[in-house]
C-alpha cells in the first residue's frame, strides 16, 4: 500500500481548495466514440477528454504524461525520451488499446504498440479516451478501448503561433502553427522539432541516451454545398538512442499517413468515404546493423449515417484493409500480408427516459476467418442531473506479426477474445461539480503472453475494477480527483498480470489568480506491481507531484514547469530509469 507520507501529501493537495477539468466535466462535448457530437453525461460509454486548454493549464509535456494522468491507464516505459511506452488501460495488455491520430490507427501490425512517444503535445487539439470494448465502431484490437488523438485545425481564421521550449538534459523544442483561409479553401500547418541529450535509459547505462524528432501535420479542407473534402498528411520521424545489453545503439523511426476523405451532408443523413495509406517503420542505425520492422497499410472506409431511420440514429459502414508486415529481428525474418474486410452497423434510439445503443461488426480476417463482435448499451435518466449506464461488449484481437513470426514467435497462436461489462453512475451536482462511479470486468480468453521462450495462449484472464472521478470548483480554485482499483489476474496460472498497480490516485488543482496568471499542481500515486510473472522483481509504489505556472498575455504565453518536484525515484519497468526532478521553460507567440 501507499506509504502514509505519500497519502498525506496527496490529500493535502486535494484539500487545498482549487477551472473545471474537461477530463471529468460531464458537460464536455465529445466527437467520439458514438461518431456524433454528444456530452460525457449523455454518452453511453466511459470517456475522458483532455483538451488543448487542459494541456496548457496543467503543463503536460508528452502524450504519455497526459495518459498517465488518467487513473484508468498505467504507462510502462523503457527509459526516457523516445523510448517505448506501453499503455495498460483498465488492466488490459499494452496492445489491447487502439490509438488513432486524426482517425488513422497508429498501432503497427508488426509490434501492436503505438509510438505515442513521438507525438508533440503542442500540436494536440484534444485526446478522447474511450474505455472498454469499442469493437463495433473501431474494429479489432480494442479489448481495452480506444484513444483518439485529434490534432489542431482551425477552419475560420488566418492565425498562427510560434513555440520555443527548453529544459533539463539540454531539451529544446521549436515549432509553429499557421492557418491559411481563402474563400472555401483552408490549409492548417503544424510543425514541431524536438532534440535532447536525454538521460540514462537503464540503471546500468554508462551514458545519456539522446533523442530527436520532427512532427509535421498538414490539413487541407474544401467546403462547398454541404460537401467537405479533406486531405491530411501526418509524419513523425527521428532517431532514438537506447541501451542494448550494455551497448549504446540507436534506431531511426517513422510514422506517416496520408488520408483523403469526402463528407456529404443531406437533410436526413450523411455519407463518408475515406482512403488511407499509412507506414510505420523502425530501422536499426548502428554500424553493420540490419534489423528493422515495417508495416504498410492501405485502407478504404465507407459510412452512411441516418439521423432518423425508423426512429433511430443508425450508422452503417464497411472497411477494407490490406496490410503488409516486414521484420528482421535477432536473425528472425518475416514478410507477411493479410487482408481484413469488416461490415458494421449501430443504432441508437430513445424509449422514454432510456437511451439504447446496439451494434455489431463482422470481421473477416484472411488468416483467421470470420468473427462477430458487438455491443449493447443502455442509459437511463434517473433525474435531469443523474444517469445510470450499463453495457456489454465482445472484442477480438488477432496476434501481431511479432507474436506470430518474430523472435520467440509462435505461428500457431489463436486470436484473443474478450467479453467486457460495466455499469456506471453519472451525477451532475451543479454546472461546475460532478462525479462518475464505474464498476467493470473483462474476461479474456486465449490471452497471448510469453513463457520466457515462446509466445503462448493463456486459457483465461480476468480483470475486475472500480473507477471514481470527482471534480469541483471553489471561487478561483478548481480541483479533481480520480481513483481506480484494478484486480487483473491470469486465471490459468493464478498470478497477477504484470505492471498493473492495484490502486491509482490522480489529483489536479488549478488556481486562477486572475485571467492571465494561473498556477497548477498535479499528483500521481500508484501502488506497487509485479514486473513480470516470470521473475520475482517488483515495481515499487510512488507519489509524484508536478507544478506549473502560466502567464498569459494578448500575444505571449510563458510557462514554467517542474516535474517530480520531490525527486521521487521510481521505475515503470524493471531496470529502466524514470526521470527525476526536472524543469522546463516555454514561450509561445501568437500572430
Amino acid at each position: 500500500m501507499l506509504k502514509t507520507r505519500n497519502i498525506i501529501i496527496l490529500v493535502s493537495l486535494l484539500l487545498s481548495n482549487s477551472l473545471v477539468f474537461s477530463e471529468s466535466n460531464l458537460n464536455e462535448i465529445l466527437v467520439s466514440p458514438e461518431s456524433r457530437s454528444t456530452t460525457i453525461f449523455d454518452s453511453l460509454s466511459s470517456v475522458e477528454v483532455i483538451t488543448s486548454a487542459d494541456i496548457e493549464l496543467l503543463g503536460y509535456s508528452t502524450v504519455d504524461e497526459i495518459l498517465s494522468h488518467s487513473s484508468s491507464i498505467n504507462i510502462g516505459s523503457n527509459g526516457g525520451y523516445g523510448q517505448t511506452k506501453s499503455i495498460f488501460m483498465r488492466g488490459t495488455e499494452s496492445n489491447h488499446t487502439k490509438v488513432l491520430i486524426n482517425g488513422v490507427e497508429l498501432n503497427p501490425g508488426t509490434l501492436g504498440v503505438a509510438s505515442i512517444q513521438h507525438i508533440s503535445v503542442e500540436m494536440l487539439d484534444r485526446i478522447e479516451i474511450s474505455k472498454g470494448s469499442m469493437s463495433t465502431l473501431y474494429g479489432k484490437n480494442t479489448i481495452g478501448g480506444v484513444i483518439n488523438i485529434i490534432l489542431k485545425k482551425d477552419l475560420n481564421s488566418n492565425k498562427g503561433k510560434l513555440y520555443f521550449k527548453t529544459g533539463r538534459d539540454k531539451t529544446n523544442k521549436i515549432g509553429f502553427q499557421k492557418n491559411f483561409s481563402y474563400k472555401n479553401h483552408n490549409i492548417m500547418v503544424n510543425f514541431m522539432s524536438t532534440k535532447t541529450n536525454g538521460y540514462k535509459a537503464k540503471v546500468t547505462s554508462t551514458k545519456n541516451h539522446g533523442y530527436e524528432n520532427k512532427n509535421i501535420d498538414i490539413n487541407y479542407f474544401f467546403n462547398e454545398n454541404n460537401n467537405l473534402f479533406n486531405i491530411n498528411f501526418y509524419q513523425s520521424d527521428g532517431n532514438t538512442e537506447y541501451d542494448s545489453f550494455g551497448s549504446n545503439l540507436n534506431q531511426d523511426h517513422k510514422d506517416a499517413h496520408i488520408k483523403l476523405s469526402w463528407n456529404k451532408k443531406y437533410i436526413e443523413s450523411e455519407s463518408i468515404i475515406v482512403l488511407i495509406h499509412k507506414q510505420n517503420k523502425i530501422n536499426q542505425n548502428a554500424f553493420s546493423a540490419t534489423d528493422y520492422t515495417h508495416t504498410e497499410n492501405y485502407q478504404i472506409k465507407l459510412e452512411k449515417n441516418y439521423y432518423n431511420l425508423n426512429g433511430a440514429n443508425t450508422l452503417l459502414g464497411m472497411m477494407y484493409t490490406n496490410e503488409t508486415l516486414y521484420e528482421l529481428s535477432y536473425g528472425t525474418r518475416f514478410n507477411k500480408s493479410n487482408i481484413t474486410t469488416e461490415y458494421y452497423a449501430q443504432s441508437e434510439y430513445y424509449m422514454g427516459d432510456a437511451l439504447y445503443n446496439i451494434g455489431s461488426r463482422y470481421i473477416n480476417h484472411s488468416q483467421y476467418g470470420g468473427f462477430l463482435a458487438g455491443n449493447f448499451n443502455i442509459g437511463y435518466n434517473l433525474t435531469s442531473n443523474s444517469k445510470i449506464i450499463a453495457g456489454i461488449g465482445k472484442s477480438f484481437r488477432s496476434p501481431d506479426g511479432t507474436d506470430l513470426f518474430g523472435y520467440e514467435g509462435n505461428p500457431n497462436l489463436e486470436p484473443e477474445e474478450s467479453i467486457s461489462r460495466e455499469i456506471s453512475l453519472k451525477y451532475k451536482i451543479n454546472d461546475n461539480s460532478g462525479l462518475i462511479i464505474t464498476l467493470f470486468n473483462n474476461n479474456i480468453s486465449n490471452l497471448i503472453e510469453s513463457d520466457g521462450s515462446i509466445m503462448q495462449n493463456i486459457n483465461m484472464a480476468k480483470i475486475e475494477g472500480l473507477e471514481f472521478s470527482f471534480y469541483d470548483t471553489y471561487s478561483k480554485i478548481n480541483y479533481s480527483l480520480d481513483y481506480s482499483f484494478i484486480n487483473a489476474r491470469d486465471i490459468t496460472n493464478n498470478v497477477k498480470l504484470s505492471r498493473r498497480p492495484s490502486s491509482k490516485f490522480v489529483g489536479r488543482i488549478n488556481y486562477n489568480y486572475d485571467l492571465n496568471n494561473i498556477f497548477s499542481l498535479s499528483s500521481i500515486s500508484e501502488t506497487n506491481s509485479d514486473n513480470s510473472i516470470y521473475d520475482n522483481d517488483k515495481l515499487g509504489g510512488y507519489t509524484s507531484i508536478n507544478a506549473m505556472f502560466l502567464r498569459k498575455s494578448e500575444k505571449y504565453d510563458i510557462q514554467l514547469k517542474f516535474n517530480n518536484i520531490f525527486d521521487k525515484k521510481y521505475r515503470k519497468a524493471h531496470n529502466y530509469n524514470s526521470e527525476g526532478r526536472s524543469y522546463s521553460f516555454s514561450v509561445s507567440r501568437s500572430f
